[in-house]
């Protein structure tokens, strides 16, 4: 069962834009521990300050791999410290696990 992993943030127009550049680098590590099909996207009208980024599994069990990996990885602990810092211009609303029923 394929699942995508979608995390939702909300910023300003500056801090978004700072977050496009940060999900470029973020894509590779992500693709390094696991994930696949990377996709940071924006809204074409709307709210122009929230933003999705999602990755790709090939089952629960690789998702499960992947977040035991990324939280042991480098660049968990700067992330964190990064939208620390960025508050309240930047806020990571959250993570939702989706499946796909059409499969």
């Amino acid at each position: 069962m394929q699942i995508t992993a979608v995390t939702t943030w909300q910023g300003t127009p500056a801090a978004i834009k700072f977050l496009v550049e940060a999900a470029k680098g973020a894509a590779e590590i992500h693709e390094s521990l696991g994930a696949s099909n990377p996709r940071f996207m924006r809204p074409v009208s709307g709210d122009q300050g929230v933003a999705h980024y999602s990755v790709d599994f090939e089952s629960v069990e690789s998702y499960g791999a992947f977040t035991d990996a990324v939280r042991k990885h480098e660049w968990w602990s700067q992330t964190e410290q990064a939208v620390a810092d960025a508050y309240p211009d930047l806020e990571m609303k959250g993570t939702m696990i989706y499946y796909n029923t059409l499969d």
